[in-house]
């Protein structure tokens, strides 16, 4: 699916039909608000004239976002909805690119940071010759950690350095077709400096109303014909408060149900089991939060 674009720096670009087939059988839940105002962003970035880009060179506005939040609460899959989007309603002529960390990140002395640098060149080329590129940097954390945790390899602190004067060298006038999006799933440990280059910083971390959350439900019922009971809603909804589940790990216990569905006995009781699952099932957030102590206590 993914095509190597350039040698062995690491960029990757994904086709449009890549990321329809990507998102196909993706719908995300409680990002509405998010997505409508990210769109929002970048179309106004991409069409800027030259009017607006005067005012977004007094505060030094580039089209760079950083997306951070839990695992398993949509920050990726948004992005390619977002690129989808744009593709569609505001121009055509815009291409998805990654970067593929492993690759990017090189052992030899100086060339994680050569990596990077002919990433951005070869993008910046083609967002100069009127075409625009929608970067996404995943997994940021893999080699933006704060350091005041400095036990990286040197390839991994030279590549953090790379990465912000790349992102200082993105200017209104010149960089309006370039977006660039960070995804983190923890934001405590990328660097501060890091941080503060990107224009735009947003939570992904949607906590589903009641009526979003049946929607939810109602969706992934679907493929195994499954009508949730209206007297098993309120207890679901308060184990999912209670236990802060993301709505990645729902979609996980429906992973589970659906297992059990075809694979386990025919006398099952589905409403029975998907209690049973929510009271028992893996919480990213909980999770992330006793690691996220443990390494602070390291």
């Amino acid at each position: 699916m993914t095509n190597l674009v350039k040698g062995d720096s690491g960029l990757v670009q994904l086709t449009h039909g890549d990321i329809k087939r990507i998102i196909a059988h993706q719908k995300l839940f409680g990002l509405d608000e998010l997505q409508k105002y990210l769109f929002r962003f970048c179309k106004t970035m991409v069409t800027a004239d030259d009017s607006l880009l005067k005012q977004f060179s007094i505060y030094n506005l580039v089209p760079s976002v950083l997306l951070y939040g839990p695992p398993n609460t949509g920050k990726t899959t948004l992005c390619y909805l977002l690129f989808d989007q744009i593709k569609q309603e505001v121009t055509n002529e815009i291409n998805f690119y990654t970067v593929d960390v492993g690759r990017m990140l090189d052992p030899a002395l100086g060339q994680s940071s050569r990596n990077l640098e002919q990433i951005f060149q070869d993008l910046r080329k083609i967002s100069s010759d009127g075409s625009s590129v929608f970067l996404l940097l995943d997994e940021l954390d893999a080699f933006c950690m704060s350091r005041s945790r400095a036990q990286e390899h040197d390839a991994v602190r030279r590549a953090m350095t790379t990465l912000m004067l790349e992102l200082d060298n993105l200017q209104p006038s010149i960089s309006q077709r370039f977006l660039v999006f960070g995804i983190t799933n923890v934001p405590n440990l990328v660097d501060t400096a890091v941080v503060r280059r990107f224009s735009l910083k947003q939570t992904v971390d949607p906590s589903l109303s009641r009526d979003e959350f049946k929607s939810y439900l109602d969706y992934l019922n679907k493929p195994i014909k499954h009508n949730t009971k209206q007297e098993d809603l309120p207890k679901l909804y308060d184990i999912y408060q209670r236990r802060a589940f993301t709505a990645g790990d729902i979609k996980a216990l429906y992973k589970v149900l659906l297992i059990d569905v075809i694979c386990g006995a025919q006398d099952i009781s589905i409403s029975e089991r998907l209690v049973e699952l929510f009271e028992q099932g893996f919480s990213t957030r909980k999770h992330l939060d006793k690691t996220y102590k443990e390494l602070l206590d390291a």
